[in-house]
């Protein structure tokens, strides 16, 4: 099991965060039972001292170097995201089939709190250079804002086209109570990725970014028909409980592609 580990490799991305820290204890966990992985920003390594320079393409570049970068070394890698992460995770396998696997946490086919989106492209002509200032106190982390424009424009046009080139197997998890983006929204977009093996997981709790209870990373396991987890994931499960609080509920939904 040992060997057929160090043929595996998983890349973590992150959603709309300035850096890579909320994926780092799935890392941790991956890395706990044996299994190598890297976890990355939606936009980088690079300094950006000006987000609102960032393009969609140089994003979508980034995640296909990645891949290309991993996959010259490892036989197997998958790819976990947490919502802008998972979304170009996707729009990488859109044309490209060196994934062989997909794990998409809280995707964003539909984003919720659109007042509040445009009340906030309103303001940010204003905002945008107090907080680029205040950005650079780096242990506030705070969000990329100069680079939301772009983004959301990404999820709401160039991400919803072409789902129907997507084969890649993928697991989606989402909450039903993610403020951010609409669950509801995988019912109508799941249907044209075109990926034979595909499925859903519902979570009752939670909220956008589901907390890393490491049973989350074992039904991935599950889904990639990986072994090797669950005694650990218990075991992790038992340390953790005090900042993980009440467990997870969940409900499964696989979809047949007709």
């Amino acid at each position: 099991m040992m060997e057929e580990k160090s043929k595996i490799h998983f890349i973590l991305v992150a959603g709309f965060s300035s850096d890579n820290q909320e994926v780092l204890g799935l890392k941790n966990i991956l890395e706990g039972v044996g299994y190598s992985a890297s976890a990355v920003s939606f936009y980088g390594p690079k300094i950006i001292n000006d987000f609102t320079h960032l393009t969609e393409k140089d994003c979508v570049a980034h995640i296909s170097k990645v891949v290309s970068d991993v996959s010259t070394r490892y036989e197997k890698v998958f790819g976990i995201g947490i919502s802008l992460g998972g979304a170009l995770l996707l729009e990488h396998a859109k044309k490209n089939s060196n994934l062989a696997g997909i794990v998409s946490i809280g995707t964003p086919f539909r984003l919720k709190n659109k007042r509040l989106m445009n009340f906030g492209k309103k303001i940010f002509p204003v905002l945008y250079p107090i907080w680029r200032q205040l950005q650079k106190i780096e242990r506030w982390r705070l969000n990329p804002l100069g680079a939301a424009p772009v983004m959301v424009d990404f999820m709401e046009r160039r991400f919803l086209e072409n789902l129907e080139s997507i084969t890649t197997p993928v697991l989606f998890l989402h909450s039903r109570r993610d403020g951010v983006t609409d669950y509801l929204a995988l019912e109508e977009y799941l249907p044209r990725i075109a990926s034979v093996k595909k499925e859903v997981i519902f979570f009752k709790n939670g909220n956008h970014v589901i907390s890393y209870n490491p049973l989350i990373a074992e039904e991935a396991f599950n889904f990639f028909d990986l072994t090797g987890l669950r005694e650990k994931t218990l075991e992790l499960s038992s340390a953790l409980s005090e900042n993980i609080g009440a467990a997870l509920e969940f409900e499964k939904m696989k979809y047949d592609q007709k």
